[in-house]
């Protein structure tokens, strides 16, 4: 029996209206004719946080797009490749590739050297941007030369003064030029009538609905990247359709932290065009709640890692505070709880309940929202499974998470959670014109005008064979429907059958075990074997804190991992969460890693790669099989 989640076909505005724009050009050019003064971006340098309008971001883009197709000879279809950070000049060439007519190949700044490689070859890049010439070094020593434009910060957006990018001993002989330059050559060429003004202008007119925009290559957690081809018109109705989902507008503001070759920021930052949002872009993680209160944001959008992380970073905190401070706050807590469930059921407050939120909120949680700028309206999750606890945990404090879910092959999101209308442990209804169906083998299917022309294949048409004959993606997640929530059990690849024929998902296990104090990453294990095990690594700050106050000794990451009284603590969590489970879904063995997990073993998106792990750390998972 299959369910389907399909927005109304009464939904207003009605979903064809997601396709008035025939590409982002027009659609971002819209915008910039409603709002052309108002601020668009907002970045940092030199400690100050500065802005550029809407119409500064495309007089920007314009100039960049002019030196693009001047300097360095790009043409219509010509695919760039753009390898940064997140920061404004991220904005700015995407933009300006589009606005040449061309294709832009998004790379993480982490990305290993051969990665790098592969995907430059397979997507036929003619061209890379890059944040900085010492990324080249990564590239093998056999790579083909390619030319260059490095970026560096300045005191303007595409300012590289200062940047030598010939001392780059990674240097293949290709040409290499800086952002700066490309971009005074663009000023210069549109000061007249020329091939890169007419250029220019036949894409704005020219470039229709199923013309590539983007080839998006997925993270991945096994085998080799592949090139999801999005279309302008994928981007153009993901824009509308998350506008029309979550009411954003121009009085709104977004801190963008998530790295912009993943496609939940990138459809972020595309949202925030049609519905008019100020973007400001974040340091990094590392500086995110720093930037929250400088920039006071009106929404943010983060990996489940990052939530999990911030709310043992409170718990923390609160530990420290002395027993009539703790007291109190658990007493302002049970009522946060209390007003959640009431809200999380839909049910109306009651007075007296109403007037306890009010004390327990000025005593206790606005605080704690005025360092996240206190202008917060909700947090956006997605990429991975936000825990239930977690999303709970916030919304006790006054702070909704709203949990989504897509694909980069659907462009990003397909559900999400609505501020009025959410419910913890789903990733929400469909968004407008999307469908979602939930086949016989409980595989989710997804279909709409957000969903991928297919993958990349060199020299050759996409390869759609995820898409079957009626348009339905099909996407390897195992989920459910119910009321028209969707709610996501697990991957079909990485379910473990074990071998007593039963069937267990591993992520529900991991999440659980990593939501305690002083967990890094977990993987669970056991696929055809009598039980299942884990793979533990530790979070260093965190277990550090809790060996300072059981004065363990302990200095540095080995020592905790080969400490008995850490392993005991561990062992503590794993039973706790065992008695909580079927005996089938029990861990029986655990082994905490030597080292945490490298960073090549981990996605960008803070996911572990499964299959590489298993590789590694073969030899370790089978002896906690047989006991050596």
């Amino acid at each position: 029996m299959t369910e389907r989640s399909v927005v109304p076909r009464s939904f207003v505005p009605r979903p064809s209206e997601g396709l008035n724009y025939p590409n982002l050009m027009q659609m971002f050019l819209g915008r910039v004719r409603k709002t052309p003064e108002l601020t668009a971006l907002r970045y940092k340098r030199d400690g100050l946080w500065r802005p550029l309008s809407w119409r500064g971001w495309e007089i920007a883009a314009r100039e960049i797009a002019a030196g693009l197709i001047t300097r360095c000879g790009v043409g219509p279809g010509d695919r760039v490749a753009l390898m940064a950070n997140t920061r404004v000049e991220w904005a700015l060439c995407d933009l300006a590739i589009a606005l040449c007519g061309g294709v832009s190949v998004p790379i993480y700044a982490t990305t290993a050297g051969p990665e790098i490689a592969f995907m430059l070859a397979d997507s036929g890049a003619t061209l890379l941007i890059v944040e900085r010439p010492n990324m080249l070094q990564r590239l093998p020593p056999d790579s083909p030369a390619i030319q260059t434009i490095c970026i560096a910060a300045g005191d303007e957006p595409g300012d590289n003064s200062g940047d030598d990018p010939g001392d780059d001993p990674g240097d293949r002989g290709a040409a290499r030029t800086t952002l700066d330059a490309v971009r005074e050559a663009g000023r210069t060429a549109l000061a007249g009538v020329n091939d890169a003004h007419t250029q220019i202008e036949s894409a704005i007119a020219g470039i229709g609905h199923e013309d590539v925009f983007t080839i998006v290559y997925t993270s991945g957690t096994t085998g080799r990247p592949k090139g999801a081809v999005l279309t302008h018109k994928n981007l153009v109705y993901e824009a509308w359709a998350i506008k029309n989902s979550i009411a954003v507008d121009r009085t709104d503001q977004q801190l963008l932290m998530l790295p912009l070759a993943h496609i939940f920021a990138r459809h972020l930052l595309w949202a925030a065009v049609e519905s008019g949002a100020v973007t400001a872009f974040c340091g990094g993680m590392e500086t995110a709640i720093a930037d929250m209160r400088e920039v006071a944001p009106t929404y943010v959008g983060a990996v489940p890692r990052f939530y999990e992380k911030l709310q043992r970073k409170i718990e923390a905190e609160l530990h420290e505070r002395n027993s009539v401070e703790r007291k109190l706050f658990d007493m302002a807590f049970d009522v946060g709880r209390r007003v959640s469930a009431c809200r999380q059921r839909g049910q109306a407050i009651s007075p007296v309940l109403a007037a306890k939120l009010r004390v327990a909120d000025k005593a206790a949680f606005r605080p704690i929202r005025a360092r996240f700028g206190g202008k917060l309206r909700f947090f956006v999750s997605g990429a991975a499974p936000l825990g239930r606890g977690n999303a709970e945990f916030f919304h006790a404090l006054g702070l909704l998470i709203l949990e989504g879910y897509g694909l980069t092959e659907t462009t990003g999101a397909t559900n999400v959670n609505r501020p009025d209308r959410f419910r913890f442990g789903s990733v929400g209804p469909a968004l407008p014109g999307c469908e979602v169906l939930v086949g016989p083998a409980g595989e989710i299917l997804l279909r709409g005008h957000n969903t991928m022309a297919g993958y990349h294949v060199p020299g050759g048409p996409p390869d759609t064979s995820i898409i079957d004959a009626d348009g339905w993606l099909h996407t390897g997640d195992v989920g459910e429907i119910s009321d028209g929530f969707l709610r996501i059990t697990d991957r079909l690849k990485d379910l473990i059958i074990t071998a007593g024929g039963k069937n267990v998902a591993p992520q529900k296990l991991e999440g659980q075990l990593r939501a305690r104090d002083g967990v890094g990453d977990v993987l669970v294990t056991g696929d055809r074997r009598p039980h299942l095990v884990a793979l533990v690594s530790l979070d260093e700050a965190e277990m550090l804190a809790i060996a300072t106050r059981e004065r363990l000794g302990c200095r540095v990451y080995a020592d905790l991992a080969r400490h008995p009284r850490i392993r005991e603590i561990v062992a503590a969590y794993v039973h706790e969460l065992n008695e909580t489970l079927p005996r089938y879904e029990t861990i029986k063995r655990f082994a905490i890693l030597p080292e945490p997990f490298p960073p090549e073993q981990v996605t960008p998106t803070q996911k572990l790669k499964r299959k590489s792990v298993e590789a590694r750390y073969a030899s370790l998972i089978n002896g906690l099989y047989t006991g050596s």
